[in-house]
């Protein structure tokens, strides 16, 4: 085995270990269930590397009776991403008898290689595992073909929850840097990659139309080492706590002239107070604040004003934004500041949300009035 596969694949395996570790033993402010889902997430991972490792390896070849157990676990790291997404967008997640179905496949497949592998001699284990190893036999394909619509199947769910996710914090929330679960849309729009060129090379090297070497096996290490950097690096710049979004229509809806009312009380208080100028104001805060509730606050801004609660706040920002940079006397004024003064934590959120609504970056437009 080429000394380089054998590093890289070290690299990842204790990657995807540590993480694991940390996110079981991490006491930072979260919730608990969802670092364990995430834990058991890469662990999952790590099992099937590990496991094929063992096998280009050689270990399997004197210890047939513990191979494959370990790629197994592969099957669960789909329903455990699911999962985990379901615990950061929903609020008081909490695991049911009826989340134990995601694990029917995985008991499926332990009872096949109990039948069909366990059960055998060690001689014949060792056909099975080098039909494996090589990629010829017939049933790799169909299990390739059935494990790309299983996991995508998965990765499409999860990828609905996030829209849906998104769809309801701009209902609720000014400022969606630290919970708009942008890192865990990449982990799922690279995992979808990756299952279509595992599916794809499992395709090619059964029918040998393409020869598939050690070195493609090392650039996909050398991309799943990427991946995994990536994804932490994405991920630490996120909250682990659920905000609570939720979205609802109210039982009662308010008549005309309660929404008239209401929506001269809202522009009221924003052109006196400006509360949007805090860059953590929730729907909840500015419902608190004009002593209504916050459903029926949302509907009003849904239905009279035709905008969500992000994208209400957003507008007042930039319009007080471009009013200090054409204002100000102060020539040593910087973007950075203005941009923390009227409410916004990151400058790229800044810049797109000014060029959203003024067609310019926010420097361009301070040139005009220099």
């Amino acid at each position: 085995m080429p000394e380089l596969f054998q590093i890289l694949t070290l690299l990842v395996l204790f990657q995807l270990f540590f993480i694991s570790f940390f996110l079981f033993f991490s006491k930072k402010k979260g919730s608990r269930l969802s670092n364990f889902l995430l834990a058991f997430f890469f662990l999952s991972l790590g099992s099937g590397l590990l496991d094929y490792y063992l096998l280009i390896s050689g270990y399997f070849e004197v210890n047939t009776q513990y191979a494959l157990f370990l790629n197994s676990l592969v099957i669960l790291h789909a329903p455990l991403l699911l999962l985990y997404t379901q615990s950061l967008t929903t609020k008081n997640f909490r695991l049911k008898l009826i989340h134990l179905l995601h694990a029917l496949p995985f008991l499926v497949a332990l009872l096949l290689l109990f039948l069909f592998y366990y059960n055998q001699s060690p001689e014949m284990q060792k056909g099975v595992l080098e039909d494996v190893k090589r990629g010829k036999d017939l049933s790799t394909i169909l299990i390739s073909v059935f494990g790309f619509v299983y996991e995508l199947s998965y990765l499409l769910a999860i990828r609905v929850r996030i829209r849906n996710y998104r769809e309801a914090i701009v209902q609720q929330f000014s400022n969606l840097d630290k919970i708009n679960l942008n890192w865990l849309n990449f982990l799922v729009n690279v995992f979808i990659i990756s299952v279509l060129a595992s599916t794809l090379g499992n395709i090619l090297r059964h029918s040998q139309l393409v020869r598939l070497d050690q070195g493609a096996i090392i650039l996909g290490l050398v991309g799943l080492l990427f991946f995994i950097s990536s994804v932490l690096l994405k991920g630490l710049h996120q909250n682990e706590i659920f905000l609570g979004a939720q979205r609802g229509s109210p039982n009662n809806a308010p008549s005309s002239e309660e929404n008239k009312s209401l929506l001269n009380k809202l522009n009221i208080h924003i052109r006196d107070n400006k509360p949007y100028l805090n860059a953590e104001l929730t729907l909840n805060d500015l419902a608190s604040q004009l002593e209504v509730s916050a459903r029926q606050l949302s509907t009003l801004i849904n239905a009279e004003l035709g905008k969500s609660f992000f994208d209400l706040i957003n507008t007042y920002r930039i319009e007080e934004a471009k009013r200090i940079l054409r204002e100000s006397k102060d020539s040593k004024l910087t973007v950075l500041e203005v941009m923390y003064e009227v409410g916004f934590n990151s400058k790229s959120s800044f810049n797109t949300a000014f060029k959203k609504y003024t067609g310019s970056t926010p420097t361009a437009y301070k040139a005009r009035f220099s």
